[in-house]
């Protein structure tokens, strides 16, 4: 498709080829437990089956990854950043990052933001009211 040639590429957003919005969530959610996993060694981390369907199963789900998060110990990912790290896939195979550093920088984040947008749009194509401050939660400090 060119844009140039599409009229309706400038009109708005075309949301019918992305993947569904408890996808977009559970890819956020897997994306920072496997920063446990990946950089801090973490064994037994719980196995989510992806499979919510609601929005109170969907804040569930988020609520389960903050709380893995904050139970972690920082210490586990000492020297991760200067270390390699693999990252294994089903589908794909495995793939080699230089350093922790690298593979937060270029792909986690990435990764993890990627979907979030993907969800903020979601919503805000079905009409939630939510805008840019909401999806930049406690980013800005008034001063």
């Amino acid at each position: 498709m060119s844009l140039e040639k599409d009229s309706d590429s400038i009109k708005g957003i075309r949301l019918t080829s992305l993947c569904s919005l408890p996808y977009q969530i559970q890819c956020c959610s897997n994306t920072a437990k496997f920063c446990l996993e990946r950089l801090g060694k973490v064994q037994d981390l719980p196995v989510w089956p992806d499979d919510e369907t609601t929005f109170d199963q969907l804040k569930a789900r988020i609520a389960e990854t903050v709380a893995l998060l904050e139970k972690a110990d920082p210490a586990c990912m000492d020297g991760m950043e200067s270390r390699e790290v693999l990252f294994e896939t089903k589908a794909a195979g495995t793939f080699r990052f230089e350093t922790g550093q690298r593979y937060v920088s270029e792909f986690a984040i990435t990764n993890f933001h990627f979907h979030m947008g993907i969800a903020y749009c979601i919503l805000r194509q079905k009409g939630v009211d939510v805008g840019a401050f909401d999806y930049m939660n406690d980013v800005f400090v008034k001063v």
